[in-house]
């Protein structure tokens, strides 16, 4: 783990054309033909260890001030793109200093007839591990160093009949660890290929197979392939069900540069949501191989929660709950790690002033089990206000 620092931490700075990017979303969105979607955050909070680090039992106050944005332009009756950006500046009263996080996604969206459809999708973030616990279990092995994420992706959609779909995904990344002793830079190719047909108004079955190869300087270069069968259903109640099931394998580069091939193991995942109306609930499971910046691809379990009430005509509470677990995790030079965990709770309570405006205060409990086998938490209290265009 990156050792702490005591005083401050250097600032965190977007740069380049990531900065240009985001900067640039902001006074676009006022030109959108479509309604734009604009979010401005304001909080306070106290946490105690909220970097999830041994020895750091000390309540920490702060505040962040953060920014989302987000429009479609229609560039003709077939063809659409889609922006959406966010920044955000966080100060701690003591140790961390402040940070500057943020995200920029675009993509292009054709239609070319009945038929065929295609996507093309970039995106760039600059987020602290600790931020993103349900995304990546890098934040296990050191939660402090800020990473970038660079994401492209290109996808096509063949409708054969108005049942049946079948959809090619080529997609590339990149996770740059800065600062960090135990990440590396890590980059990964994948290839997917989907079909679908629903066979009535409330069921569909299909099919998809990926294949994924990463390149990291603690990994071995690993790559996976999986094959999956997957079913969707929309039940009584507004209850909403999905499950994928099948295999994958994951093989590594061993010593003298020979690839070694592990044993095929299950894969797959379900979920289960309603949303009627004054309640939404979903829940989620998942066994998956995944790529992070220790070890490349590693298999990894999951799990989440989300319910919503609206409690009253003004008042919602909120609860996530996540949870990720990677049993065997090989790192640097054939470094194992075994039982990875990380845990994420949130509640909350969400009263709307009037129409644009929704004050909130809530607690989030993380929990981390890393390298040294020692479990760390932490708890925060939050309060905020948030503004809303459209209203809520």
């Amino acid at each position: 783990m990156t050792a702490p620092r005591h005083g401050t931490l250097p600032a965190l700075a977007l740069h380049g054309p990531a900065f240009a990017a985001i900067a640039a979303l902001l006074p676009a969105v006022a030109t959108a033909q479509s309604q734009p979607r604009i979010e401005v955050d304001m909080s306070l909070f106290a946490a105690r260890n909220p970097f999830l680090l041994p020895e750091d039992d000390t309540v920490t106050p702060g505040g962040q001030l953060a920014a989302k944005a987000g429009a479609e332009w229609p560039l003709d009756f077939r063809t659409k793109l889609e922006t959406e950006g966010a920044v955000a500046y966080r100060q701690y009263a003591r140790r961390y200093g402040h940070f500057l996080t943020g995200r920029a996604d675009v993509a292009l969206v054709h239609r070319r007839n009945e038929y065929l459809s295609l996507r093309s999708a970039a995106s760039f973030e600059r987020v602290l591990p600790i931020e993103a616990l349900a995304s990546s279990v890098d934040s296990a092995i050191d939660p402090v160093s800020i990473q970038v994420r660079h994401d492209l992706s290109q996808a096509a959609t063949v409708h054969t009949s108005a049942r049946t779909a079948f959809t090619g995904h080529l997609g590339w990344s990149r996770i740059d660890p800065r600062g960090s002793t135990l990440l590396a830079p890590t980059s990964a190719v994948s290839a997917e290929l989907a079909a679908e047909t629903r066979i009535n108004s409330a069921t569909t079955l299909g099919a998809v197979a990926q294949v994924t190869r990463s390149r990291s300087a603690t990994g071995g270069d690993p790559h996976a392939w999986s094959i999956l069968g997957k079913a969707a259903r929309r039940l009584p109640r507004a209850w909403n069900a999905a499950v994928e099931l099948g295999a994958t394998r994951v093989s590594r580069r061993g010593t003298g540069s020979r690839r070694e091939t592990g044993p095929v193991q299950f894969s797959g995942r379900a979920s289960l949501c309603q949303e009627p109306g004054r309640v939404r609930f979903c829940a989620s499971a998942a066994v998956a191989s995944v790529v992070g910046s220790f070890g490349g691809i590693q298999r990894e379990t999951s799990a989440a929660m989300s319910f919503d009430w609206r409690s009253s005509a003004r008042g919602t509470l909120v609860a996530r709950g996540s949870y990720v677990r990677v049993p065997r995790s090989i790192g640097l030079q054939g470094f194992e790690v075994p039982g990875l965990e990380l845990l994420s709770l949130i509640a909350r309570y969400e009263h709307r002033l009037d129409g644009r405006f929704v004050l909130y205060g809530g607690a989030e409990y993380r929990r981390r089990v890393g390298i040294g086998d020692t479990p760390l938490d932490s708890v925060t209290l939050q309060t905020g206000v948030l503004y809303r265009i459209p209203r809520p």
